[in-house]
């Protein structure tokens, strides 16, 4: 499956990097038709939103530059990972190797 934001979405997905609230979003799989949504939580403060997608049972959350362009295509390019099941997650080690570096 390869989803992918359609170009009206991001450009609400723009303006929402300068908005509080939440948003639903559509992600299309235009080979077969199947679709999947996305839900995202923004919150401003300062000069930088935090943004939580809820998709599925997942929950990921980002901190980037509020009304930015760059900061709208990581987003779309964050929820079209998770859709296609290829976001990379950083591997977080076991809690005795952090106990033993920290001694």
């Amino acid at each position: 499956m390869s989803y992918a934001l359609r170009h009206n979405a991001f450009a609400c997905l723009k303006a929402q990097t300068n908005l509080s609230g939440h948003f639903t979003h559509i992600l299309r799989d235009e080979s077969n038709g199947a679709r999947t949504k996305a839900t995202l939580q923004t919150e401003i403060y300062l000069d930088q939103v935090n943004v939580k997608i809820r998709m599925g049972s997942t929950v990921n959350s980002l901190t980037l530059p509020a009304n930015n362009i760059a900061s709208a295509r990581k987003i779309a390019a964050h929820l079209e990972a998770i859709a296609n099941g290829t976001l990379d997650t950083a591997d977080i080690p076991a809690t005795e190797h952090l106990l033993a570096d920290a001694a």
